[in-house]
């Protein structure tokens, strides 16, 4: 379709107002400058600085600039911000199903290794977990709080009544890839009867997984330990396996799941929870796909080949591909669960 060029170019400058949107919300939820509003009300850039021991002047700009999005309102008599509760509870909730104070942090500074990422275009190879900062790992956590406290253990799961059932029993559950094991720690605030065993790669998640299964009251029924694929399995067989956004990551993903396929039991489940696709990637037309492909290119894709893998990327495990892994692994069945979320697929596998 040939576009006129004025139409081109305004298309191009508001793609480039919503970068600087996008900006200043970053800069919003990490100051705490939105939950500032949300506590004390319509309040000005001096008092806000006050409050939080900032510089004035930078408040100031930042409310001239956040005004102009919509996300706060502006009184130009009081020289007053103010926000309302549906953007505070966007901007600030943690864990909810409508937060979105994670999807800022991640996005935001898994655009940090910027030059990392250009170089890899020139050279190949791509940029390794640690080459991401602190607060690109909190982000993840937050992402992943929200999914699992508030999608995947109060609802999903009642979806897979097999699952369900064996968990309220009392089962051995592998959280493979558990990250800062929220998946591991919500599980086990449900099913007390059950055992959840987190693995992953990245010593600092591990780490962080022990505090959160000990905020959570967990610790009684989780434990953590830091796994490589590449080492195979643990020693340990299990009843339940679930890999949640972990395959699509692995730099060998066959790999991942042939070590899945092997940790089970006999008559064991494999849950997987991983990104919506379709078959071929131009094809993902959904409101969530340029976030996919950036995700993709950012992180998901560049860290399997940073670690010699084959790049699979964030869109790069749908059904066929699924059915595909898990064959090859040994497994008989693949069954995907109508989740109808916009991001996440959910498979059962056995």
């Amino acid at each position: 379709m040939n576009k006129k060029l004025d139409d081109c170019k305004k298309e191009i400058l508001s793609d480039i107002s919503r970068t600087i949107s996008f900006r200043l919300c970053s800069i919003g939820v990490d100051l705490g400058l939105f939950e500032d509003l949300s506590i004390n009300g319509p309040s000005s850039s001096e008092e806000i600085a006050s409050r939080k021991k900032y510089n004035e002047r930078y408040v100031r700009e930042w409310l001239y600039g956040i005004s102009k999005t919509g996300y706060i309102e502006f009184d130009r008599k009081t020289r007053k911000a103010s926000i309302n509760d549906q953007y505070s509870e966007l901007f600030n909730s943690e864990g909810g199903k409508n937060s979105f104070k994670g999807f800022f942090k991640v996005i935001n500074n898994m655009l940090l290794p910027y030059e990392n990422l250009i170089s890899s275009f020139k050279n190949g190879g791509g940029i390794k977990f640690e080459e991401y900062n602190s607060e690109f790992w909190k982000g993840l956590d937050l992402t992943g709080c929200s999914r699992y406290r508030s999608f995947l253990v109060p609802e999903w799961i009642d979806q897979v009544p097999n699952i369900k059932e064996k968990l309220d029993k009392g089962v051995k559950f592998a959280d493979f890839g558990c990250g800062t094991g929220r998946s591991a720690v919500e599980l086990a605030k449900r099913f007390k009867n059950s055992n959840f065993f987190g693995f992953d790669k990245f010593k600092p998640n591990i780490e962080e997984a022990k505090i959160n299964a000990e905020a959570g009251d967990v610790t009684t029924n989780t434990s953590f330990q830091v796994w490589d694929v590449d080492n195979g399995g643990p020693d340990d067989k299990f009843d339940i396996a679930g890999a949640f956004d972990l395959i699509h990551d692995l730099p060998h993903p066959q790999d991942g799941i042939n070590v899945i396929k092997n940790s089970l039991k006999p008559g064991g489940i494999f849950l997987l929870m991983d990104i919506k696709c379709t078959d071929d990637p131009i094809d993902n037309d959904d409101p969530m796909a340029l976030f996919k492909f950036g995700a993709s290119l950012h992180f998901c894709m560049t860290t399997s080949l940073a670690y010699e893998g084959i790049g699979l990327g964030t869109v790069g495990l749908p059904l066929k591909k699924v059915e595909e892994l898990c064959f090859n692994a040994g497994f008989k069945n693949v069954k995907e669960i109508d989740i109808n979320h916009p991001i996440n697929s959910l498979f059962q596998i056995s």
